[in-house]
């Protein structure tokens, strides 16, 4: 069966500066329910807000660009997910809303005009022009505020929104005023070979967030993005538990990254579980952080059963994150565990290459909740790159500051196993772990000059196989008992395993106590 085909042109589109928005919209609702094709041909279409309807595909020939007006008066209010809370917003550009089977396909060009609500950001309320600043005042007084809640109700370029069986392919999406793609309580949405353009400084400019969806694949897709680049949400804090709408069944795959602050990323709303997830085949280069996981206590939430395979990474500051302190204090005594408290469990990385980085790794759970099943296989980071190279924080983890190595704190269970990490001469340990139950070195290897190799400071139980001692003599790794971080199972007391190693391991495992350390 073929679907009737709608041509705009045919609706009255025009070719001066006029908007198309009637004509195009009219296309939609005639396929909306229906089934068709709404087709745009080579050209350039301005537009207000459009809204596509089920049973429609959306086809922009090579040579079309559908432009989004820059004027905040064309958008109409709309309730929808704003950075993790159910609330009042500026009409998306392209909005698919309770809808099912839909496709937005083709060669062309969608552009949200952000340049134009970009400027906002930068400049202080007082200075809005008058009717923007009346008009935020009226959507902000149902809306809830936080430290981070700027000018972030601007429209996304595309959100799908409630919907079922919905396919982005070929187009490209730029420029978008807030979020470009965004995928919020749908299931079953494929994005494929699509290419997402935003400024490296666009405020707020990620480039795909799915947020309390399953079954997504994004796959053979280009992403230079303003912020994250792929990111994954569930909700804020006690709204967002409520809700308890997780994001899970989630491959992303043959995918390109470049600029944005992070290449995959999980979080910060975590409060409905983030789980079931897989990212393979993927380069990221230039962005601020590779891997990313962050929250913080009041999100809640549960973020498991993650898998990181066939990565690599060039010119990131800190490739792999997993930060239970983001925007807090790292250094705090531990709270009684709610509802509240964000867990991490069982998150793969496997086989990954991460070069010209300036922190190798910042991997901290919480004292009162360890994260726990963290392990590494088959990875090589290049931690050599100075750090004045981006000047960025590892993780934004207020209380740490820059440094070359692995970092750990607070983790149940992390595992190393035929990783290698290189930093420069004389500039810090390879890997540092602290007030952690279990950390399992197997085949580690650690390139630099002077010291040892790994510092173990309140690490219930370390174990150490398949490493080779350094033949000058010098320590492979410094171990002191700590405090126990809220657990009494040790009282502090550390344990070390040594088996399969080369040369003499023993003497090259030392103690900062007098009295010996238990093997």
């Amino acid at each position: 069966m073929t679907l009737e085909q709608r041509n705009v042109r045919d609706y009255g589109t025009d070719d001066d500066d006029s908007l198309d928005t009637a004509a195009i919209q009219a296309a939609l609702d005639d396929c909306a329910g229906e089934g068709g094709e709404v087709y745009l041909p080579p050209g350039t279409y301005r537009s207000a807000p459009l809204r596509v309807g089920d049973d429609t595909t959306l086809r922009l020939a090579n040579g079309a660009e559908l432009r989004f007006v820059e004027d905040f008066t064309e958008f109409p209010t709309v309730e929808s997910r704003w950075e993790g809370w159910d609330q009042d917003g500026f009409h998306p550009c392209l909005h698919v809303a309770d809808a099912a089977n839909v496709t937005i396909t083709g060669e062309g060009v969608i552009d949200g005009g952000g340049s134009y609500w970009w400027e906002f950001v930068s400049v202080p309320p007082e200075e809005y022009p008058p009717a923007l600043a009346e008009r935020l005042a009226e959507i902000r007084s149902g809306n809830k505020q936080d430290a981070v809640s700027t000018f972030t109700v601007r429209p996304p370029l595309l959100q799908i929104d409630g919907c079922e069986n919905v396919t982005l392919s070929g187009v490209t999406l730029r420029n978008s005023p807030f979020w470009n793609t965004h995928v919020v309580y749908s299931e079953d949405v494929t994005i494929h070979d699509v290419s997402i353009q935003n400024p490296p400084d666009a405020p707020n400019g990620d480039g795909i967030d799915i947020d309390s969806s399953r079954f997504v694949r994004v796959s053979d897709t280009h992403i230079d993005a303003g912020d994250d680049a792929i990111c994954l949400k569930s909700g804020k804090d006690e709204e967002g538990r409520e809700v308890g709408r997780p994001t899970e069944n989630v491959v992303v795959t043959n995918c390109t990254v470049e600029h944005g602050h992070g290449g995959v990323v999980i979080g910060s709303e975590t409060a409905g579980d983030v789980r079931h997830v897989t990212v393979t085949n993927c380069t990221f280069t230039d962005t601020d952080r590779g891997i990313r996981i962050k929250s913080k206590r009041g999100r809640g939430g549960t973020v498991e059963d993650l898998r990181f395979d066939t990565i690599v990474m060039r010119r990131v500051a800190c490739p792999f994150v997993i930060n239970g302190y983001y925007q807090t204090d790292i250094d705090s005594d531990p709270e009684p565990v709610t509802e509240a408290t964000p867990n991490v469990r069982n998150v793969d990385f496997h086989h990954i290459t991460a070069e010209e980085v300036e922190s190798a790794a910042f991997l901290a759970g919480l004292p009162e909740r360890r994260f726990e099943g963290i392990s590494f296989t088959d990875v090589d980071i290049d931690a050599t790159r100075p750090f004045d190279a981006s000047d960025l924080s590892p993780a934004m983890a207020n209380g740490y500051d820059q440094r070359h190595g692995v970092f750990c704190k607070s983790l149940g269970s992390v595992s190393f196993t035929d990783v290698r990490v290189t930093v420069p001469d004389g500039s810090g340990t390879p890997l540092t772990a602290e007030a952690s139950s279990t950390v399992v070195l197997d085949g580690f290897e650690a390139q630099s000059d002077g010291g040892p190799a790994v510092e173990a400071d309140g690490v219930e139980h370390l174990r150490i196989g398949g490493c080779v001692a350094p033949e000058d003599g010098e320590p492979f790794a410094r171990v002191r008992d700590g405090a126990n971080d809220g657990d009494d199972a040790n009282d502090g007391e550390s344990s070390v395993l040594l088996a399969g190693n080369y040369g003499d391991m023993d003497e090259a495992v030392v103690s900062a106590q007098s009295e010996p350390v238990e093997r």
